[in-house]
This record gives C-alpha cells, sequence and structure tokens, in this order.
C-alpha cells in the first residue's frame, strides 16, 4: 500500500549522512528519491557487514548544491528521522527517512593546495 501524500522526485545523487548529534565526518549514501517532507535512500548495496539503521533514529543529511556564481556553493541540510526500513529482493537496504527540518547551509570551499605544498603538473 502506498501511503504517500506528495510527489516524489526520482534522482541519482549522493549525499553524505551524519547520526543527529554525531560530530565525526558521517558516511555518503545514494538518495533514490525524495520529496518535500522525506527521501528514500540506500543504506547498503546487499552488504551484510553494514549494518541498517534502526525505526525512530535521528540522522542529518546533506545534500550539495551545483555552485552558483553570485551565491556561491551551498547545501540543502535535512534533520531527519528513519521511518521505513527494507531489504529488497535483491538485498540491498533501503531506508525511508522523514524530513523534520530543513535548512540551507554556506559551505566554504577548500584550498586546492596548501601553500607549502608545490604544484604538480604532469
Amino acid at each position: 500500500m502506498d501511503r504517500r501524500n506528495r510527489d516524489r522526485l526520482m534522482m541519482s545523487v549522493f549525499c553524505r549522512i551524519t547520526r543527529a548529534g554525531s560530530h565525526r565526518k558521517g558516511t555518503w549514501k545514494r538518495i533514490e528519491n525524495i520529496s518535500g517532507t522525506g527521501m528514500l535512500l540506500v543504506w547498503s548495496s546487499g552488504e551484510t557487514d553494514i549494518k541498517p539503521p534502526n525505526i525512530g533514529e535521528r540522522f542529518t543529511v546533506e545534500l550539495q548544491l551545483p555552485a552558483h556564481p553570485v551565491f556561491g556553493q551551498k547545501a540543502m541540510q535535512f534533520e531527519t528521522k528513519v521511518v521505513r526500513v527494507f531489504r529488497q529482493p535483491n538485498g540491498r537496504v533501503m531506508a525511508g527517512f522523514e524530513s523534520t527540518r530543513t535548512r540551507f547551509k554556506f559551505i566554504r570551499p577548500a584550498p586546492w593546495a596548501e601553500d607549502s605544498e608545490p604544484a604538480m603538473v604532469n
């Protein structure tokens, strides 16, 4: 039974995901589809050593947007809660997230090389 009340945008894009309140770097996951109230992520491609999330767990999901010439580099940051976890017949684990809060975040560009490092040209 399909319980969606919003249209979903099918997409295949990577996002960074971290447990809420954690200051670790996080990990990269792939978004399968997204709507105004949530998203579906590919949690694992069938690896049994990757533990799926638990329903009710909270995560921060960051989706980097294309750079804009005037506004610079930004990311959409979602505060989410896991509402569904299921395994597909091919072994892939999917996780449905409900978005509880969304905001835009400015991303500072990182330097390509430190000043002390010589530039490498091949």
